[in-house]
């Protein structure tokens, strides 16, 4: 009977412990505006020989896509999300342009436990480049790389329940074009959690 009681004690509190873990996750849209520019090397516009690289000037965009995050502590979450994202620079002309869609994995925690709710966070992903701008003789078609690894740190505000706002920059681990060119950006962006506001989950 004691054996029987315990068992039942046991199951129960994994059930609940369970269902609580499971419970604590975000899925929904996200929409980031951006400041994006090239970290180019100073031949690919003309300017120089190659051998020193400078940042060729923020244009404003955007990107959009979707997010996924599980908070396994309330102080800490894994995520993913997978966007589209616009690229374009000073330097670039108007129909000159890097278009992606990418897939980041990311992670948010609280190192301080100080401001409830503030995150930072990290991420690595992949970059499949759709379109790609023509720099003319200055590139050669070989070293346009058509996937890359973008980098991320970020740093947010979560409004449970409600929204999530977010600062952050991304880079390139590997040169969009060998050896010449990197794409960066800065950006405030929010992301709605769908599954709290619409769907009635707290």
């Amino acid at each position: 009977m004691i054996k029987k009681s315990v068992f039942i004690l046991v199951i129960l509190f994994s059930i609940h412990s369970y269902s609580q873990r499971y419970r604590d996750y975000e899925i929904g849209p996200m929409l980031n505006y951006e400041h994006t520019s090239l970290y180019v090397a100073d031949d690919v516009f003309g300017n120089g020989d190659g051998e020193r690289f400078s940042m060729s000037g923020f244009e404003p965009n955007f990107g959009a896509g979707v997010y996924f995050i599980y908070y396994f502590r309330p102080k800490m979450g894994l995520g993913a999300e997978l966007f589209y994202q616009k690229t374009t620079s000073t330097e670039l002309d108007n129909d000159n342009y890097y278009n992606s869609l990418t897939f980041m994995p990311y992670v948010n925690f609280d190192p301080f436990r100080q401001i409830e709710n503030w995150y930072f966070g990290g991420g690595i992903g992949a970059s499949f480049i759709q379109e790609s701008p023509d720099y003319g003789s200055s590139v050669k078609e070989a070293d346009v790389r058509v996937i890359t690894m973008p980098v991320k740190l970020t740093t947010s505000y979560r409004i449970r329940n409600k929204i999530t706002f977010e600062l952050g920059a991304q880079a390139e681990l590997f040169e969009v074009v060998k050896d010449q060119v990197r794409r960066t950006a800065i950006y405030m962006g929010i992301k709605v959690p769908f599954n709290r506001v619409f769907w009635r989950y707290r």
